[in-house]
C-alpha cells in the first residue's frame, strides 16, 4: 500500500468540483489509511506535467502521483512522468525505433473531469470514493500507451490512453476546448456547429 502520495488538484475541469471532492471525499480516505499526502492544486494548463518534467523536483520520495481531475490532468501525469524516465534513462523519445523505459511510480485518477473516460476505463465509473479505495489499497492496473509521432517534424507529440481523434471527432475536441465554461455541453455545441460545416477529410491508413 502507498505511504506517500503527491496530488495533483485540478480546479478548472469538468464542473469544478475537484477541490471540494478532495476535501470531501478524498482527504478523509487517505487519512484514515494513514497515507502522507502533499497536494498541489494546479494554476494553469500543463502545470502538473511542468512539475514532474523538472528534474530538481524530488519525484523519487513519493510512491505514486495522483490527479483529481479529468482525462486532461492524467494525460499530464502520464506524459510528464513517461518524458522524465526517459530523460532521465538518455532514451531518444523522438525516435519511433526507441525502446522506452517504464516508470518506476504509479499514476492514479480520481474523477472529477467532465467524461472521465480513462476513470471508466479502469475503475468501470466515476465514482471518487471508488477510485481512492484502489488507490489506498496499492491495486494496479497496466494499461497501453500510444506514442503519437510526427513523421513531417521527427519528433514525439504526445502520449495518450484513452483516444486519439483525426477529422470531425479532432475538430471537435479542438473546439471544445475554447467552450470549457459551457461544461459537458460543450461537446455537442461543437459537434453541431461542425456539422454545418459539411466538412470532409482524407488520410492514409498504414498498418
Amino acid at each position: 500500500r502507498p505511504k506517500k502520495l503527491l496530488v495533483f488538484i485540478n480546479p478548472f475541469g469538468g464542473r469544478r468540483k475537484g477541490p471540494k471532492i478532495f476535501d470531501k471525499k478524498v482527504l478523509p480516505i487517505f487519512k484514515a489509511a494513514n497515507c502522507t499526502i502533499e497536494s498541489i492544486t494546479t494554476q494553469k494548463a500543463n502545470h502538473a506535467r511542468d512539475i514532474i518534467l523538472d528534474q530538481n523536483f524530488p519525484l523519487c520520495k513519493y510512491d505514486g502521483v495522483i490527479c483529481v481531475g479529468g482525462d486532461g490532468m492524467f494525460a499530464e501525469l502520464l506524459n510528464g512522468t513517461i518524458l522524465r524516465t526517459q530523460v532521465q534513462s538518455e532514451v531518444n523519445y523522438d525516435s519511433i525505433s526507441s525502446s522506452l523505459k517504464q516508470p518506476n511510480i504509479a499514476i492514479g485518477v480520481i474523477p472529477a473531469g467532465s467524461t472521465d473516460a480513462v476513470a471508466f476505463s479502469i475503475y468501470g465509473g466515476n465514482d471518487p470514493i471508488t477510485a481512492v479505495l484502489h488507490i489506498v489499497l496499492g491495486n494496479k492496473l497496466n494499461i497501453d500507451v500510444n506514442a503519437v509521432h510526427s513523421a513531417k517534424e521527427k519528433k514525439l507529440l504526445r502520449y495518450a490512453t484513452s483516444f486519439i481523434g483525426y477529422g470531425f471527432f479532432g475538430d471537435v475536441i479542438a473546439d471544445s476546448e475554447k467552450n470549457r465554461w459551457l461544461g459537458v455541453r460543450r461537446y455537442d455545441w461543437s459537434s453541431f456547429k461542425k456539422i454545418l460545416t459539411h466538412r470532409a477529410y482524407q488520410g492514409d491508413l498504414n498498418i
